[in-house]
């Protein structure tokens, strides 16, 4: 089992947090939510897939030791939640304040989860083709903002702060069982379909032996 230990968030941080004050390089309650999107889901991807889009528009590594430092790090925080994910569990959440004291912001997580799902390869939605799939997704996206009024558009919906509360409490089993829809999707049978017409019993056998098809390969 992968340690991402708070050692290693607090490199993290001192690494990610200046950029991401600067530009669009992701916080690391951003990138876990990102990673445990991509974990979740049916593509198969790899650190080349995936950097850039945590990094955003930070500038140039300063160094060969640095890039493989701040790979080294991402990758092991991937591997952590992949695998706690595998295990039956999230991770431990890494989550902010906006203000000391102030209760942990959920948005940047959340929002950052559903992000994976504009970039990732698979359209989740189009692939599962199930109208409860949303319904999994339902305490990530209310508490990433998805539903929130944008510019001139009203708000799609809207909650109270009690279901607010609540979707906070649903969010781990939600994330949990999108993992688990996606797994399952990948191990259902796969329905085999007859190509060309159905011979019939009476009919001379496919094979071309002269024969009835009930008396030649009909017959297993």
């Amino acid at each position: 089992m992968t340690d991402f230990n708070e050692t290693d968030l607090a490199r993290l941080e001192t690494l990610l947090t200046p950029l991401s004050q600067a530009g669009t390089t992701m916080r690391p309650d951003e990138v876990q939510g990102f990673f445990c999107a991509l974990a979740c889901g049916p593509d198969k991807l790899t650190i080349d897939d995936w950097l850039e889009d945590v990094l955003g528009d930070a500038p140039a590594f300063e160094s060969a030791d640095s890039e493989a430092e701040i790979k080294a790090l991402l990758q092991k925080y991937y591997d952590a939640a992949a695998e706690a994910l595998a295990d039956g569990d999230l991770p431990e959440l890494t989550l902010y304040s906006e203000e000391e004291g102030e209760a942990p912001d959920f948005r940047p997580w959340c929002n950052a989860f559903m992000y994976a799902l504009d970039v990732v390869p698979t359209d989740w939605f189009e692939a599962a083709d199930d109208e409860g799939f949303e319904e999994l997704l339902m305490p990530v996206m209310a508490l990433g903002g998805m539903f929130d009024a944008d510019g001139d558009e009203p708000a799609m919906m809207e909650f109270t702060a009690a279901e607010l509360e609540s979707f906070k409490s649903e969010l781990d089993e939600a994330v949990l069982a999108v993992y688990a829809y996606w797994r399952a999707k990948e191990q259902a049978p796969v329905t085999m379909r007859r190509e060309g017409d159905k011979v019939g019993r009476n009919d001379p056998c496919p094979c071309g032996s002269g024969k009835k098809y009930k008396a030649c390969c009909g017959q297993n």
